[in-house]
């Protein structure tokens, strides 16, 4: 057969053979991790982790990282506020700080430590996405835009405490969560059980200041 054919009938073999498969499309991109930042509060009855979140609440969570890496809650700083529903509060949470918001200052004194840099702007937990759940750790404030070295945790489902729970006691405004418990929530427990008889400086915390307040011993960065 000549090479002429012998070419052409190659070429007709050639035009039933299978198009060649379009590419495979690449797998969406996994979404970015979201920045954590870990810290460990020590407390003479244990190790509080917890984690915070400066994606969600970056005002928050710089303005307490501010106190933690300066040390300024080291040795200064103690848990001493507990509240009960079962009581008659409106939630269950364990308050710590330097105890320097005006209700908790007893006979018109100064606060027992002057907190040194100025209150921290107030974020909305509708815009953080965290509410006040178990576990989560927010700001204690009297006005928004006031709250300062005072944080609590709540040790129950707190959902009064968001922003527009409704609740006419309060302004609407909600409390700034900022951070979640992931070790230790049985130290929190703990000090929510334990006494709450000491004078207290206003009618509004009466009832809930602990006799024996618990010492922070440091919060420091997670290693």
């Amino acid at each position: 057969m000549p090479k002429t054919t012998l070419l052409l009938a190659a070429l007709l073999a050639g035009c039933g053979a299978s198009a060649p498969e379009e590419p495979a499309e690449a797998p969406p991109a996994e979404p970015a991790a979201e920045e954590i930042v870990n810290v460990v509060i020590e407390t003479t009855l244990g190790e509080i982790e917890v984690e915070l979140y400066p994606e969600r609440a970056p005002l928050s969570v710089a303005h307490f990282l501010r106190y933690v890496d300066g040390g300024h809650y080291d040795g200064a700083a103690t848990f001493y506020r507990a509240t009960h529903t079962a009581n008659g509060d409106a939630h269950d949470v364990v308050q710590g700080g330097m105890r320097s918001l005006p209700m908790l200052v007893r006979d018109g004194g100064e606060a027992e430590a002057e907190p040194p840099f100025p209150p921290v702007p107030h974020e909305l937990t509708q815009d953080i996405g965290i509410r006040n759940e178990r576990g989560t750790l927010a700001y204690a404030r009297n006005e928004p835009g006031t709250a300062n070295t005072e944080v609590f945790f709540n040790v129950g489902d707190n959902f009064v405490l968001d922003t527009g729970a409704g609740d006419p006691t309060r302004d609407g405004f909600g409390y700034a969560t900022f951070g979640r418990v992931v070790r230790g929530m049985e130290v929190l427990d703990e000090i929510h059980r334990l006494p709450t008889d000491a004078p207290a400086a206003s009618e509004v915390v009466q009832g809930q200041i602990l006799n024996e307040p618990v010492p922070i011993v440091s919060v420091r960065r997670a290693e």
